[in-house]
C-alpha cells in the first residue's frame, strides 16, 4: 500500500514537471488572436436586424460606383472606425471578467507534494523508533479553500453590472462618433454648396476685365480701372482654389473619422446630409423626457447600483475563511502508530480575526462614502445636461435669427442686382455697378449657405444633446 502511494505521487510530479515544460515551451510562442466578432451580436438594446447594413458598407467600400450616404457612413464608422476600438476592447475586457467572476464560485483544489529527509538521526539507535526512521519520505496531500459565498455573489452581480456599463459605454462612444460624422456631412455638403457660387464669380469678374480693355481700347488710354479689375479676378480666383482645398480637407476628416485611408476614394452623398434633421424640433421636446432615455441616466443609476453591491461585498469580508485539507497529518492527540500505515485524515478549517483593528468596518464606510459619491454625481449630471440643453436651445434661437437676417440681406442683395440690371438695360448706369452689385448677390448667397448650416450644427447639437441622433441607428439604452 505505501509503496503504491508512493509510485502514484511519483507519477503526479512527473505529470505535473511535464505540464510545466509544455507552458514554458508555449510562453515564446505569440498569443494567439481573438477570434473577430461583430459587437452588436451580443450587445443588449441595440438593434441586430442592421448587422445586414454594416456588412455591406463593407463590402462595397471598394467598389467605385458605390455613393455613401450619411447611413452607409455610420455604419462603415461602426464597423471599423478607430473611434471606437478602446470602448470595443474594453466591453470585451468586461466579459472575460464576468466569466471569471462565474468559475470563482467553485473552489480551486490543489495538490501538495513533501519530499523529507532526516537531516540529523540521533534517536536511531532508540528501541521505539519506526521501521522507516531516517528515511527518504514522500507525503501527498490535497486542499480547497472555498471561496466567500457572499463575496463571489455580490462580485458577480458587480461584473454583470461593469458588462453593462461598457455596454452603455461604447454606445456613447459609437453616439459621439454619429455625430461627429453627421457635422463633416453638413459641413461638406455646405462647402460644396459655397464652391458652387464661389464658381458664378469667376466668370462674372471676367466680364468685368474683358469690358475695361475694350473701353480702354477704344479711350487708347490705360487707366487703374483694369488694373484694378485684373487684380479682383486673380483674387477671386485665389479665392476659388481655396474653397476647393477646404473641400478636399474636409472629405479627408470624413474618411479619417469612418476609419478609411485617406488616400482612398471615397463618394459622398453628401445630399442625404439633407435628411439628418428631418422631423426634428426641439422645442416640442422637455429635457427631463429625454434625461431618463439616454445613456448618462443609465451610467450613473447604474454607478448607484455598483455602489450598493461594494457595500455588500465590504460587509462580507466578516465572513470566516473555510478550507478543506486531505493529508497524512494527525489531529492534536492521535499519534501514528509505530511501525503501521499512515491514516489519511480530512480537516475542516474555519478561521476569522480575533480583532482586526477595525479594517472591515472602515471598508464599509468607504463603499457608502463611494455610494452617497454617486448619488451626488447623478443630481450634478443632471443639472448639467439642463444647462447643456438651455445653451443648445439658445445657440438654436441664435442660429435662426443670423439665418433670417441672412436671407433679408440676400434679398435685398437681390433687389439692388435687379435694379442695376433694368437701369443698366435703359442705359442709366454702367457695367461695373451691374457686376459689382450681381457679385454682392453672390456673397449674400454664400452668407446664407453659411448661417443655414450655422442653423443645421445648432439643431444637429440639439439632437445629439436629446439622444435622438444616435437613438434612430442604436435604439433606447439597455436596463441596468
Amino acid at each position: 500500500m505505501k509503496r503504491t502511494s508512493r509510485l502514484l505521487a511519483v507519477a503526479l510530479l512527473c505529470l505535473g514537471a511535464g505540464l510545466t515544460a509544455c507552458a514554458s515551451s508555449k510562453a515564446g510562442m505569440d498569443a494567439p488572436e481573438l477570434p473577430a466578432r461583430h459587437w452588436l451580436e451580443e450587445t443588449p438594446g441595440v438593434p441586430v436586424e442592421k448587422k445586414g447594413k454594416l456588412d455591406a458598407v463593407v463590402t462595397n467600400l471598394y467598389d467605385p460606383a458605390k455613393k455613401f450616404t450619411f447611413e452607409d457612413c455610420v455604419y462603415l464608422t461602426i464597423q471599423q472606425s478607430p473611434l471606437l476600438v478602446n470602448s470595443a476592447v474594453n466591453l470585451e475586457i468586461k466579459r472575460v471578467a464576468l466569466t471569471d467572476a462565474v468559475w470563482k464560485y467553485l473552489p480551486e483544489p490543489r495538490m501538495s507534494l513533501a519530499i523529507t529527509n532526516n537531516l540529523t538521526a540521533y534517536n536511531k539507535n532508540e528501541p521505539d523508533i519506526p521501521g522507516d526512521y531516517a528515511r527518504t519520505k514522500l507525503r501527498v496531500g490535497f486542499s480547497a479553500a472555498f471561496p466567500n459565498p457572499v463575496a463571489t455573489y455580490f462580485e458577480h452581480q458587480v461584473q454583470r453590472l461593469m458588462v453593462n456599463l461598457a455596454i452603455s459605454t461604447h454606445r456613447k462612444a459609437v453616439g459621439e462618433a454619429i455625430y461627429k460624422i453627421a457635422s463633416a456631412y453638413m459641413r461638406l455638403h455646405a462647402q460644396r454648396l459655397i464652391l458652387a457660387e464661389q464658381e458664378k464669380l469667376l466668370p462674372v469678374a471676367k466680364e468685368l476685365t474683358a469690358y475695361w480693355k475694350q473701353l480702354e481700347s477704344v479711350d487708347g488710354r490705360q487707366g487703374v480701372s483694369l488694373n484694378l479689375a485684373t487684380q479682383h479676378e486673380r483674387e477671386l480666383e485665389l479665392r476659388l482654389e481655396k474653397a476647393k482645398m477646404q473641400e478636399v480637407i474636409q472629405l479627408t476628416e470624413l474618411k479619417i473619422l469612418a476609419g478609411v485611408d485617406p488616400q482612398q476614394k471615397l463618394n459622398v452623398d453628401t445630399q442625404s446630409a439633407e435628411s439628418i434633421l428631418k422631423g426634428f424640433d426641439g422645442r416640442k421636446l422637455k429635457w427631463e423626457d429625454r434625461w431618463s432615455k439616454g445613456e448618462d441616466d443609465l451610467l450613473l443609476r447604474s454607478q448607484i447600483k455598483l455602489a450598493d453591491y461594494n457595500i455588500m461585498v465590504a460587509w462580507a469580508a466578516y465572513v470566516p475563511d473555510m478550507r478543506i485539507d486531505i493529508n497524512n497529518t494527525p489531529p492534536a492527540g492521535q499519534a501514528q502508530p509505530v511501525g503501521g500505515t499512515d491514516d489519511t485524515f480530512l480537516h475542516l478549517t474555519f478561521e476569522f480575526p480575533l480583532i482586526d483593528w477595525g479594517r472591515r468596518y472602515r471598508g464599509v464606510q468607504t463603499a457608502r462614502m463611494q455610494k452617497a459619491q454617486a448619488f451626488n454625481q447623478q443630481a450634478r449630471k443632471r443639472t448639467d445636461y439642463s444647462n447643456t440643453w438651455l445653451q443648445a436651445e439658445q445657440r438654436v434661437s441664435l442660429a435662426e435669427t443670423n439665418l433670417r437676417l441672412a436671407r433679408l440681406n440676400q434679398e435685398t442683395a437681390k433687389m439692388q442686382f435687379t435694379e442695376a440690371r433694368v437701369s443698366f438695360e435703359q442705359g442709366l448706369t454702367e457695367l461695373p455697378e451691374v457686376t459689382r452689385q450681381q457679385e454682392a448677390l453672390i456673397q449674400s448667397q454664400i452668407a446664407r449657405i453659411e448661417a443655414e448650416l450655422e442653423y443645421r450644427l445648432a439643431n444637429l447639437e440639439w439632437m445629439y444633446v436629446a439622444s435622438l441622433l444616435q437613438e434612430s441607428f442604436l435604439g433606447l439604452p439597455g436596463g441596468e
